[in-house]
């Protein structure tokens, strides 16, 4: 596979992931507001309740940033900094391929932060960026998922998030965290 499409797929793989992890976001998020719903969540593994079903397709419709945010005050109890550095981490990458510039004649895509300068600025402090040597004004950031580090470290962020952090907030409220996996 040539660079371009291998960027391409993992930028996929990595991107359906950020949906998944939304998803559990959500169940969470749910139970942790309405934890009478629980009981008939857990006493029967093969069917949603319907009272359950209703509230999370409301959260189908809701982007990524607002069901992050829920979660975090949801949880801001027991969430350390770190793992809301992570989340944040997450946000990010989720918004740079979600909104990249594609081209398969390059092995990078490119992603301009949106939201003026405080955004940015908010972006380059949560990734802990530091300015190349002529950098481009207005700030583009190169995306290479190629690159097995860059996918490696994407994929641990992925899998601390999903295996350590969900697992510990599914637990403090009583979800077993398999049913929302």
């Amino acid at each position: 596979m040539e660079m371009p499409e291998k960027n391409m797929v993992n930028a996929g793989i990595v991107f359906m992931f950020t949906a998944w992890l939304q998803g559990q976001m959500s169940d969470l998020v749910i139970f942790k507001n309405n934890p009478g719903l629980l009981p008939e969540f857990i006493a029967n593994p093969s069917r949603v309740p319907n009272e359950f079903h209703q509230i999370r397709v409301t959260y189908w419709e809701k982007q990524f940033g607002p069901v992050k945010n829920e979660f975090k005050e949801a949880f801001s109890d027991i969430l350390t900094d770190d793992e809301k550095k992570d989340i944040e981490e997450l946000y990010h990458l989720r918004n740079m391929i979600a909104h990249a510039h594609v081209s398969i004649g390059r092995d990078y895509m490119l992603y301009r932060p949106f939201g003026g300068e405080r955004r940015e600025q908010k972006l380059i402090d949560d990734l802990q960026l530091t300015p190349i040597d002529d950098q481009s004004d207005p700030m583009i950031l190169k995306i290479e998922l190629w690159r097995d580090d860059r996918f490696q470290n994407a994929s641990d962020l992925i899998e601390r998030i999903e295996q350590v952090t969900f697992k510990k907030v599914a637990e403090s409220i009583g979800v077993p965290h398999s049913r929302i996996r």
